[in-house]
Order: structure tokens, then C-alpha cells, then sequence
């Protein structure tokens, strides 16, 4: 191969792939609006939702489910707000981290967590579905605590270029 065939070659090689990357922001950018939109729905819905039934609500029991309803909602915007994070980091450093779908799991099995217990304090579990209520509660603790140590362990050290770096332990000054 000649060296003007690698010069080709290689020229070819930064169009395509400035031009792809290009196509891969405008992409990134779409996803990141349409999440932003619907965490937007998401929000409003939730008021909407929310007040419709607390104008209605004749027993302290309906609005305690509405409460509990509310705030899972508000949970529900914030798993979107974290996924656009993402979207966010990737346009600005093309680069994707785990931390923000460390804390989505945290806030999905925290927005479990508050779905069992409205249904619990709705209802009375008995048998199999008891067991079921109790051991999914039991996985989203456990999900939120494995999640929760993985961030602990991910704060004690950071990027800087392609090296890891040790940060101070918390008991050092």
C-alpha cells in the first residue's frame, strides 16, 4: 500500500468518524430532550393525580395512599432526571459513569420499598402473598445496601486521565 492510499485511508477514517460522532450527539441530544419532556408529563401528572384525589378524599386511609402515590411519582421523576444526567455527562465528556445507575437502583428499590408499604398499609397480607410482600422488601433493602456500598467504594477513588487516584479515607485528616 502506497503512502498516499494511507493518507486516503486515514482522511477518510476522521471524516467518518467526526461525522459519526457528530450523528451520535444529535442522537444523545434527542433521548436527553424527549427525557426532559417526560419528566415534565411525569411532574405534572403527578400533581394532577395527586389533587384530584386529596379534593376527594373522605378517609384518612385515601390520603395516605394518595401521599404515598405522590411520592413515588416524585420518585418516578427523579429515575428520569437521573437517566438525562446521563445523557447530559455523555454529550459534555462523551464518556458514560456508573454512579448515576448506582443511584437510579437506589431510588427504583427506595420507590419499591414505598409500594409494598402501601400496599400493606391498605390491605391485610396473609400467606403466600405476605411472604412475597416481605422477601420483595427484603430484596430492595439489600439492593439499596449493596448499591450504597458499591458508591462508598467508587468515592474513595477517582479518574484523573487514565490513572485512579486513592482519595482520603474518612477517618485520616
Amino acid at each position: 500500500m502506497s503512502e498516499l492510499d494511507k493518507k486516503i485511508k486515514d482522511c477518510i477514517a476522521r471524516f467518518s468518524k467526526e461525522r459519526l460522532r457528530t450523528g451520535d450527539s444529535i442522537l444523545y441530544a434527542i433521548v436527553g430532550i424527549s427525557f426532559l419532556l417526560a419528566a415534565l408529563v411525569s411532574l405534572v401528572y403527578s400533581y394532577w393525580d395527586f389533587s384530584s384525589i386529596i379534593w376527594n378524599v373522605h378517609e384518612p386511609r385515601k390520603a395516605a395512599e394518595a401521599i404515598i402515590r405522590f411520592v413515588s411519582d416524585l420518585l418516578l421523576v427523579i429515575i428520569i432526571m437521573e437517566v438525562m444526567g446521563t445523557v447530559i455527562h455523555y454529550l459534555e465528556e462523551h464518556k458514560t459513569d456508573l454512579r448515576p445507575f448506582l443511584n437510579i437502583g437506589i431510588v427504583s428499590a427506595t420507590r419499591g420499598i414505598l409500594s409494598i408499604s402501601a400496599k400493606l398499609s391498605v390491605e391485610t397480607l396473609q400467606g403466600q402473598d405476605f411472604i412475597n410482600a416481605m422477601i420483595e422488601l427484603v430484596v430492595n433493602v439489600t439492593v439499596i445496601l449493596i448499591l450504597g456500598i458499591t458508591l462508598k467504594l467508587l468515592s474513595t477513588t477517582f479518574d484523573v486521565g487514565d490513572r485512579k487516584v486513592k482519595t482520603r479515607s474518612p477517618n485520616q485528616s
